[in-house]
C-alpha cells in the first residue's frame, strides 16, 4: 500500500514558493529587487526541494523524508548564513518554509508504516 502523499505535495509547493519568491515578493510589495545571493539561494533551495518532492511523489522512500528534513534546517539558517539584509520578507519566507518542512517531514516519519519483507 502506498504512503500518504500530502507531505510530498506540500514540499513541492514550498519548493516552488522558495524558487519564485526572490522575483515575486519585490514586485508584490513594491520593494527593491532581491540581491544576487537571495536569487541564487532561492533557486538552489527551491529546485532541490522540488526535485526531492517530485521523487517522493513518484517513488516514496524514507530517504526523501530525511532529505526534506535536512533541507528544512538548511532553509531555516540560510538567511543568516548568506546575510539576507535586503528585507524581512525573504527572511520570513525562508524561515517559515524551513520550519514547515521540518514539521511536515516529522509527520511523514510518524505516519510511515514499518516496511515488511513480503510486499
Amino acid at each position: 500500500m502506498r504512503e500518504p502523499q500530502w507531505q510530498n505535495w506540500l514540499g513541492l509547493f514550498l519548493g516552488i514558493h522558495i524558487l519564485i519568491s526572490p522575483w515575486v515578493i519585490p514586485s508584490t510589495f513594491s520593494l527593491a529587487p532581491a540581491s544576487m545571493t537571495t536569487d541564487i539561494a532561492g533557486a538552489v533551495a527551491g529546485l532541490t526541494l522540488v526535485s526531492i518532492s517530485l521523487l517522493g511523489i513518484v517513488a516514496p522512500k524514507i530517504w526523501n523524508d530525511w532529505l526534506k528534513y535536512m533541507l528544512g534546517f538548511g532553509l531555516l539558517v540560510t538567511p543568516w548564513l548568506f546575510r539576507f539584509n535586503d528585507n524581512i520578507f525573504f527572511d520570513l519566507s525562508f524561515v517559515f518554509a524551513g520550519m514547515l518542512l521540518i514539521v511536515v517531514s516529522g509527520l511523514a516519519f510518524a505516519s510511515r508504516r514499518p516496511e515488511t519483507g513480503g510486499e
